[in-house]
């Protein structure tokens, strides 16, 4: 039985793997009860993988909390494990976020066996969390000769709710938001709530259109996850629906993937040793 965690910068997300498959759906941990946490699990892991970006105080207390359960230390992934599965385009792969990386590698799983990705269609990974990542793969016919998959490059902006706080903060009479999208705000919250959601599928939809350029026009697959996607989906479909009727491309849903960072885990999980 292995124990995988996913800590965020707000908060960790955990699951329990075995055989490779998960037994639990992602489970939320809130960091304020950490000390507690493992005595409420009823599984003893045999091994546990982890992604950090909440920091190095986070990462000692998941470990001391795990040593002290269970006498077993989290072994932190990076961005430098799976490297076999992935090409890493990046200018400095070791400065890329192991959250960003480890939720390719999940996304990876779910691509594989696809029609449209074995046809060469790229595909997308837009995270929307404390901040929105917005990600592009390319599959290994366009993006790397060794028969690698590439991860391209993404863009880093901040998420719906940093950006309505940051407003909120930053202005004497702005305030937090409790509006709705509309395409002509004539009301203050309406105007913040529309401006954030048409900032995200802005960001959105400029790396679907350079995705499609640099695939010689085969639209890119779009995933999303995140707690921040119900505040932006519905503005975020849309867009994406009117992109690609303008374009003549058919209706194309969004998938929502409810955690990609414990799928990239529980994928390195299953990879020989000395192959992470």
């Amino acid at each position: 039985m292995m124990l995988l965690i996913d800590a965020g910068n707000t908060r960790a997300k955990y699951t329990w793997l075995n055989g490779g498959q998960r037994q639990t759906a992602a489970c939320l941990l809130d960091y304020a009860t950490l000390p507690a946490w493992p005595r409420q699990q009823a599984r003893r892991p045999q091994r546990i993988l982890g992604s950090n970006v909440a920091g190095p105080d986070v990462a000692r207390q998941l470990d001391a909390a795990c040593q002290a359960a269970w006498g077993a230390r989290v072994q932190w992934c990076t961005a430098q494990h799976g490297q076999t599965l992935l090409r890493n385009h990046y200018a400095d792969p070791a400065r890329l976020g192991a959250d960003r990386w480890l939720g390719l590698l999940g996304l990876l799983q779910h691509l594989r066996g696809t029609a449209s990705w074995q046809a060469g269609h790229p595909a997308i990974l837009a995270s929307f969390g404390t901040a929105t990542t917005i990600d592009t793969l390319l599959p290994a016919a366009s993006g790397d000769a060794d028969g690698r998959p590439a991860f391209m490059g993404g863009l880093i902006l901040p998420g719906p709710s940093l950006m309505a706080h940051s407003l909120t903060q930053s202005t004497a009479h702005l305030p937090l938001p409790q509006g709705h999208c509309v395409d002509f705000p004539r009301e203050t919250h309406d105007a913040i709530t529309s401006g954030i959601a048409a900032a995200q599928a802005g960001a959105l939809l400029r790396q679907w259109r350079l995705a499609r350029a640099a695939a010689q026009g085969r639209a890119p697959l779009v995933h999303a996850t995140g707690g921040g996607w119900p505040l932006v989906r519905e503005a975020i479909q849309a867009e994406q629906a009117l992109a690609r009727q303008h374009e003549g491309l058919p209706a194309e849903p969004i998938q929502f993937l409810d955690a990609p960072v414990l799928d990239g885990l529980a994928v390195l999980a299953g990879l020989p040793a000395d192959a992470t």
